[in-house]
């Protein structure tokens, strides 16, 4: 017995073959329409913008935390853990909520360590932050 083509038949019920590819194209159709993709946001900072007048600080009011080649961290001086930056400027913000951070990064430092810097001054919910690169 020849069977028709385009169906296979399973015991008492038939199988259409022939739908399966407008089935698959329609998933793929589905699929590729509700897909969202993800943008890559890169760093979020807010940018002074045009017209801003430069502000004169008295030192007691900057924190500078210098992040070096080695991967080494000196905030205010002292050589302190990358890890122990998030506390010292929550601590330095609860005395004196106008603190400026300075993150100044060594031209040879690796971007990751700035960026973990960053990272940790933005958990220290720190709003007034400078960039800079030493030499």
């Amino acid at each position: 017995m020849k069977r028709p083509r385009g169906k296979f038949t399973l015991g008492p019920c038939e199988f259409q073959a022939a739908s399966m590819a407008d089935l698959g194209f329609l998933l793929l159709v589905f699929f590729i329409v509700t897909t969202a993709f993800a943008i890559e946001q890169g760093i979020p900072l807010v940018l002074p913008g045009r017209g801003r007048v430069i502000a004169k600080l008295k030192p007691s009011d900057v924190l500078e935390i210098r992040a070096h080649a080695d991967g080494s961290v000196d905030a205010a001086g002292v050589r302190v853990p990358p890890n122990a930056v998030r506390r010292l400027v929550e601590s330095r913000l609860a005395r004196d909520p106008d603190v400026v951070v300075v993150l100044a990064t060594d031209s040879d430092a690796s971007y990751g360590d700035m960026i973990h810097i960053l990272d940790q001054l933005k958990l220290a919910h720190c709003r007034r932050i400078s960039l800079r690169s030493s030499e």
